[in-house]
């Protein structure tokens, strides 16, 4: 990577990218219990990352209109840096969540707050295993939004980055987009990923928001995210959250696309499995 390409990345992981790791594994000290928020591209983490803020969370600043954490490790750009082609892969990753915990603690410190942080990057799903063994109390929420609506969302960008690497067979269809059934494929194989995942590395530390249910029950739903992130909610403050959930005019979109011949019977199988009827 060239020093150009570096400039791209906040100061702590342009150092890394340059080679300069400090030896010795570690743990978090400062941010032990960070609140990771991570989903399927497109399902709605945004509201959630802006629930979290009003509650207190120091979330880790937004980088674009979706609210993605501009603290976020930029891990590929530094795994594929030359000068560390030859460094052990633990160290790296050691040194990269060592400067994630920096900058997190930085944020909250901007932000005048002492309780607990977090972020919101809808791939969050795909590291718990590398963020478990450096944040021993990590927890993290999952949303989901149903899987035929999201085959037909505008959001692309995950399915593009990871579907090849999930092994999936790629598809488009006449303007060049990932086709609907390559995108509930996606859809599928990473949500089974992450429910795999969470419930081996993080036993009673992942939490499942379905969309469709914060956005017809927001008082209910969100009382119980709080309850499971062990975060305070008075009344005012929980109906102060609940005003924030706006259900898009999105939802339920599919029952206007041709849907039923877009998806495999295997497709719907898997998808009543991970609680969604095609109807």
């Amino acid at each position: 990577m060239t020093p150009g390409k570096q400039k791209r990345y906040l100061e702590p992981y342009q150092q890394i990218m340059a080679g300069q790791l400090a030896e010795g594994s570690q743990t978090a000290s400062r941010i032990p219990d960070p609140i990771g928020v991570g989903a399927v591209g497109g399902s709605g983490t945004r509201v959630v990352a802006q629930l979290l803020a009003t509650a207190g969370v120091a979330m880790a600043s937004p980088i674009n209109r979706a609210g993605d954490a501009l603290e976020w490790p930029p891990y590929r750009a530094i795994f594929a840096a030359p000068t560390l082609q030859q460094r052990p892969a633990e160290l790296v990753l050691d040194n990269t969540h060592r400067a994630f915990e920096q900058l997190l603690a930085a944020r909250r410190s901007a932000l005048g707050l002492s309780g607990r942080a977090g972020w919101k990057v809808p791939e969050t799903f795909f590291r718990l295993e590398w963020l478990n063994s450096y944040f021993p109390q990590l927890q993290y929420v999952h949303l989901i939004r149903h899987g035929l609506d999201m085959a037909y969302s505008d959001n692309q960008r995950q399915a593009k980055n990871w579907a090849e690497t999930l092994g999936l067979d790629v598809r488009h269809d006449d303007q060049g987009r990932l086709s609907a059934g390559t995108m509930l494929e996606y859809w599928l194989t990473a949500n089974e990923v992450a429910g795999e995942t969470v419930a081996r590395i993080l036993p009673g530390r992942g939490y499942v928001l379905r969309f469709e249910r914060l956005c017809s029950q927001p008082r209910e739903e969100i009382a119980a995210l709080l309850a499971f992130l062990r975060l305070p909610c008075p009344e005012p403050l929980l109906a102060e959250l609940a005003a924030l959930v706006q259900p898009p005019a999105s939802i339920g979109r599919y029952r206007s696309r041709p849907w039923q011949e877009d998806i495999s019977a295997g497709q719907r199988a898997r998808l009543e499995k991970l609680g969604y009827s095609a109807n």
